[in-house]
C-alpha cells in the first residue's frame, strides 16, 4: 500500500524527512486558518439572514465577502488534502501497481506528483501577475457606496495556497522517487 499522508513518507533522508514534516505542519496551519474561515462565513450569513428577518437591514456586501472567501478557503485547505492522500484523483491502476509490484507504483505515483507540481506551477506561474496588478491598482469588488473590498488579499491568500501546493507535489514526488529507488537498491543487495 502506497503511503497515505505527507507525513508518513520516510526515505531515511534526513533533510528530505525533516522538510516534509515542516510542510506537513504548515499545511495544517493553513488547513486550520480555512476552517476559521469557513466558521466565520457561517457567522456571517446567520447575522445577514437575522438582520434581514427581524430588522429588515441586510449586512451590506454579504454575496462579496462570501464569494472571495470561498476562493480563499478552498486554496488554503488544499495543499493539506493532498498532504493528508485525500485530494480526489483516479488510483484503480496505481493501488493495482503497488500490489503487484510495489517499487513500480511507487515510481508511477511519483510521476504522478511530478505532473501535478509541473501543472500547479503553471497556475503559480500564470497568477502571479494578477495578483501584481490587483495590488498595485488596488483593485476592488463589490458597488461604490454600498460596499467595496480590495480583492488582492484574496489574490494573494490563492497565489499562497498554490505554491504551497506546489510544493507539496514536489515533496511528494521527490520521497516517492527516493522510496521507490530505495525499493530497487534493496532488491540487488539481497543475496
Amino acid at each position: 500500500m502506497l503511503p497515505a499522508t505527507l507525513g508518513e513518507l520516510r526515505t531515511g533522508y534526513r533533510p528530505v524527512d525533516l522538510t516534509a514534516r515542516l510542510l506537513d505542519r504548515l499545511t495544517v496551519a493553513m488547513s486550520v486558518v480555512g476552517t476559521l474561515g469557513i466558521l466565520a462565513i457561517m457567522v456571517l450569513i446567520a447575522c445577514d439572514v437575522i438582520g434581514r428577518g427581524m430588522f429588515g437591514r441586510p449586512i451590506m456586501g454579504v454575496p462579496e465577502i462570501i464569494s472571495m472567501s470561498i476562493l480563499g478557503i478552498v486554496f488554503l485547505q488544499l495543499a493539506n488534502t493532498l498532504a493528508r492522500g485525500k485530494l480526489t484523483r483516479a488510483d484503480a491502476l496505481i493501488n493495482q501497481l503497488a500490489r503487484r509490484a510495489p517499487r513500480v507504483g511507487l515510481f508511477v505515483d511519483a510521476v504522478m506528483h511530478a505532473a501535478g507540481a509541473l501543472l500547479t506551477g503553471v497556475l503559480v506561474t500564470a497568477f502571479y501577475p494578477l495578483f501584481l496588478r490587483s495590488y498595485g491598482r488596488n483593485e476592488t469588488v463589490g458597488t461604490v457606496g454600498q460596499f467595496i473590498a480590495p480583492i488582492w488579499p484574496v489574490h494573494f491568500i490563492v497565489l499562497a495556497g498554490a505554491t504551497v501546493l506546489c510544493a507539496v507535489f514536489v515533496m511528494r514526488a521527490v520521497a516517492l522517487f527516493i522510496l521507490a529507488f530505495q525499493s530497487v537498491a534493496q532488491e540487488r543487495s539481497e543475496p
